[in-house]
């Protein structure tokens, strides 16, 4: 699940190649399958083996990111006159069964944002709004003891979002990800928190460019102090780096205008502060920003979370 799936059509990426020495960016257009950033405090609840047998969990996720340049790592500089900004909001329903598989607890949740996309480059400009592509995911929770839980998993985004390859702003990739997924949530002590969630990305091909965008590696993290029983501050972000070539018509993709097929790899790093409130009980809502930074063949912006957790059994 990504709400950030503004992207430059390849054939008009190419043409302000030529025109404006501006190379494609990593992955197809610079975006990517993964949602960096949308987990953060308490990743994982813990003690699964203590909830109901039939527990469910409604999320709503807001999003909002911003991106005023792309960092071009092989010209050595940042590209200005383009201005991204994304808007997400995003239901996803957690459902954790008493089957258990390998000594864990069987679960299943299913994410499908709805998406408004702006794009602004060189004096043209695109919207788009609508639903974007819905993530599924089986997972498995083990109950490493009251204050650590594990789990592994595997997203797969389907492209159910709308997608036109002579457009600007898309609210779909266009292509499946199968995601592997291992994350934990452990307490080092009462007041304190460590979660992450680490994933590495398969990407199809995008069936109307003839694109396939590289493998990734990526993490997101949460590090937390609890100040009472209902409010928690820490820091938050993420990390990705592409770990294969971008791919056309069966070649490595090379900037506009090089000779070297560097594949466009991608990479970047974001922090910043986070707050988590509960009430009702179980209930939880948080905040959180992040600033990127080394960013690498990618869009460079701000990201804004926003989270509601209602937990139920039945």
């Amino acid at each position: 699940m990504n709400p950030i799936r503004t992207r430059f059509t390849l054939q008009l990426t190419l043409g302000l190649a030529c025109a404006n020495a501006l190379p494609a960016l990593a992955t197809e257009s610079g975006v990517d399958n993964i949602g960096t950033g949308t987990d953060g405090f308490y990743v994982l609840p813990l003690e699964v083996d203590s909830l109901p047998d039939h527990m469910v969990a409604f999320n709503l996720y807001y999003n909002h990111y911003k991106a005023r340049k792309f960092n071009i790592s092989s010209l050595g500089g940042e590209v200005s006159g383009v201005e991204i900004e994304s808007t997400a909001v995003i239901p996803r329903i957690d459902y954790l069964s008493p089957l258990r598989v390998a000594g864990g607890r069987l679960g299943i949740y299913v994410a499908q944002p709805w998406l408004k996309q702006e794009v602004a480059a060189f004096g043209m400009s695109d919207t788009r709004e609508s639903m974007g592509d819905t993530t599924i995911s089986p997972i498995i929770l083990w109950d490493m003891g009251k204050s650590l839980t594990l789990a592994a998993a595997v997203e797969i985004t389907v492209p159910t979002g709308e997608y036109d390859s002579d457009r600007l702003a898309n609210t779909s990739n266009n292509f499946y990800t199968y995601k592997p997924l291992f994350s934990f949530t452990w307490l080092p002590t009462d007041n304190t928190e460590l979660s992450m969630k680490t994933t590495y990305s398969f990407n199809r091909e995008n069936k109307d460019t003839d694109y396939r965008s590289g493998q990734i590696f990526h993490f997101d993290y949460s590090a937390s102090y609890r100040l009472n029983d209902n409010v928690t501050v820490g820091l938050n972000g993420y990390y990705l780096k592409q770990t294969t070539d971008d791919k056309q018509y069966g070649r490595t993709v090379q900037f506009a205008g090089q000779d070297v097929d560097d594949g466009v790899r991608g990479e970047v790093f974001a922090i910043g502060p986070a707050l988590h409130v509960t009430f009702l009980k179980y209930a939880s809502a948080e905040i959180r920003w992040a600033k990127e930074f080394d960013v690498e063949n990618r869009p460079e912006g701000e990201m804004l979370w926003a989270k509601i957790s209602i937990p139920f059994a039945f």
